[in-house]
């Protein structure tokens, strides 16, 4: 199924009214083991790619000391995943970007590990 333009209410205004914490199959136990099969460990420079409202990066960064940074389509879940990192204490740790996964806005070898570990969402037709 392919959509145009922007419909009322959106997977993003869902997932914020719902309350969920991790929309993902696997809960933190996943993330965690992600975390670990990628070698997260302090001084590196991780991409969570499709970061929604930054749950995965706040955990990696508050429980492996990594630097995170997360890309996402949606202006409100930056806004949403900013907030979060806030009130977490870690901004300086994480910080979230808005921006598309297909044209990643970030120079070569700026980072280590890029993780997507759980991206929900219909693109817009543009002929993909």
């Amino acid at each position: 199924m392919k959509r145009k333009g922007t419909h009322k209410p959106t997977i993003e205004d869902a997932i914020e009214i719902s309350g969920i914490e991790i929309l993902h199959p696997g809960g933190y136990e996943l993330t965690r083991r992600t975390a670990e099969l990628c070698e997260l460990r302090a001084g590196l420079n991780v991409l969570d790619v499709s970061s929604g409202r930054g749950t995965q990066a706040i955990f990696y960064a508050l429980t492996f000391g990594v630097n995170v940074t997360g890309l996402d389509i949606s202006e409100e879940m930056i806004k949403t995943a900013t907030k979060r990192a806030g009130e977490n204490g870690i901004s300086d740790k994480v910080k979230f970007v808005l921006g598309d996964s297909q044209k990643l806005p970030f120079a070569d070898n700026t980072i280590d590990v890029v993780i997507n570990e759980c991206a929900v969402g219909i693109h817009d037709d543009k002929g993909y």
